[in-house]
């Protein structure tokens, strides 16, 4: 019995272990703009890759974000826009997300400011076949496991922010299992636009707990998804999938329930935490910002939060300035 006990401990962390995911590029016209989410890059990254999935918590907006964005990508409206997301390396070899992980996927964009309003651009779920999450994984979208990619609205020139995200379901089945995944990336428009993006949701804000796309039984008979959050801006052009409409037939089968299923808590002992930037010389009185990681096995950055928060323990891999 205890041998059967530790094999499926050891199986349960294997599993895990390929679960999360993060945004590390973007491409803008099929160009690749290089590693984004480091130091001195154009994304703003959380210090690992765990999912949020706190609903009401202020890292819904961009994630922990304990890395924020130095610089904005250039780019035009009309613009293909693709994004890349991987476990934890960049390389060809690297496995996206787990296979396990099925949701749908959404693009928002926000003028950039103190004051972020999120207007959803694009989005792809369950199209009666397969879900979004497994389109990115075999590279359905662009051809490139872990791309998907959506056309820019002819904005206004100005500083924006793009938000992806992926909103995994596989303990969806229960409140508070749902998994988000998301990332803000910084942009520069340019060009002759002229479109303003519409008043839009607030994160945390935009979903609830209880909402019927965030609390989904994906292991059941289903006939349609219903999408989170706000509408796709009908001034935004799709490069890729547009939102699927509700399908009437059901899957051909269920998707089968994993033996066992972690409690969210235990997910994140397998998190891939990403390397922390050496502090420059001279830095060694360096604070964590509010949000940011403070602690945990194997973090080497600042231990002491900025004025108003304090280090909080999350696990023995995390710790959190709240």
């Amino acid at each position: 019995m205890r041998t059967s006990v530790i094999a499926l401990a050891l199986a349960g962390g294997a599993q895990l272990a390929t679960a999360h995911t993060t945004v590390w590029n973007i491409l803008v016209n099929g160009k690749d703009q290089g590693v984004g989410n480091t130091q001195g890059g154009y994304i703003d990254s959380p210090p690992n890759n765990n999912p949020v999935t706190d609903v009401t918590s202020k890292a819904m907006e961009c994630n922990v974000a304990g890395v924020k964005a130095a610089k904005s990508v250039a780019v035009n409206g009309g613009d293909e826009i693709t994004f890349e997301w991987h476990h934890d390396t960049n390389q060809a070899s690297d496995d996206i997300i787990a296979s396990s992980h099925h949701g749908p996927i959404m693009v928002y964009a926000s003028k950039a400011g103190s004051s972020l309003s999120w207007t959803k651009l694009w989005e792809d779920g369950w199209d009666g076949k397969s879900w979004a999450v497994d389109k990115l994984i075999a590279g359905s979208y662009t051809g490139k496991k872990g791309q998907h990619k959506m056309t820019l609205p002819k904005l206004a020139p100005g500083d924006y922010i793009l938000r992806p995200e992926i909103n995994a379901l596989h303990e969806g089945n229960r409140q508070g299992g749902a998994q988000f995944y998301m990332e803000c990336v910084h942009i520069k428009v340019g060009g002759s636009g002229s479109l303003a993006l519409p008043a839009g949701v607030t994160f945390p804000g935009a979903y609830k707990a209880t909402d019927p796309g965030v609390l989904f039984d994906i292991y059941s008979g289903f006939s349609s998804y219903p999408a989170i959050g706000p509408k796709v801006w009908n001034g935004a052009s799709s490069g890729s999938s547009p939102a699927p409409a509700p399908v009437a037939t059901k899957p051909a089968a269920t998707t089968p329930k994993p033996v066992a299923t972690a409690a969210p808590a235990k997910t994140t002992l397998a998190t891939v935490v990403k390397a922390t930037p050496t502090p420059a010389a001279g830095a060694g009185t360096a604070t964590a910002q509010k949000w940011a990681q403070c602690g945990g096995q194997g973090y080497t950055g600042p231990k002491t939060c900025a004025s108003g928060s304090t280090c909080q323990k999350q696990n023995d891999y995390y710790s959190q300035c709240l």
